[in-house]
């Protein structure tokens, strides 16, 4: 079997609904029980001779990488980077309080909608999300530069106009 663009965007559009931001039934079924370096998060999805492994670590700066292998060989690559910004210099009000900066709540809340956004992906371009989602306040967006053999790309999301959350996203495939 060759590798063709088609059949690689297809197998990392079904490892991406199966592990970080599909429904928790699904996911769980995916994650390792012992991550592959200690203090990290990793999901392992295989499907025939293809593969899909995700690491990443922390919560606020959470950076990671995936890769698809072919055959046990690592064939293509995506790494990202970013944050939460925790010192905003502004006042909110979410769910009816004021808040200075950013709350665990509204937090667990906008990853809940990153989570969203990123199930909302175009097939041929299954990255990170789509160009752009809204949900109530908030608001993702996802640009990139290149394609899936070499591509450099932001996601972002706001609230209320705010950026709140941003990552820096880079793949390649493997030669």
């Amino acid at each position: 079997m060759v590798i063709t663009k088609d059949s690689l965007l297809e197998f990392i559009a079904t490892a991406h609904r199966h592990t970080y931001a599909a429904p928790k039934e699904i996911k769980n079924k995916y994650k390792c029980k012992i991550p592959i370096q200690p203090g990290h998060k990793d999901y392992d999805f295989i499907d025939g001779i293809w593969r899909y492994h995700d690491s990443y670590a922390g919560r606020i700066w959470a950076p990671g990488k995936e890769v698809v292998f072919f055959n046990e060989k690592p064939v293509w690559t995506m790494s990202y980077q970013g944050k939460v910004k925790e010192e905003l210099p502004w006042t909110m009000s979410y769910q009816g309080r004021t808040e200075k900066g950013l709350s665990e709540e509204f937090i667990e809340n906008m990853y809940s909608f990153l989570k969203k956004s990123l199930m909302n992906f175009d097939d041929k371009q299954p990255f990170r999300g789509p160009p752009e989602f809204r949900e109530h306040a908030f608001e993702y967006s996802f640009s990139m530069e290149g394609d899936f053999s070499y591509f450099t790309g932001k996601e972002s999301i706001t609230y209320e106009g705010e950026e709140v959350f941003f990552q820096d996203v880079m793949g390649c495939l493997i030669k």
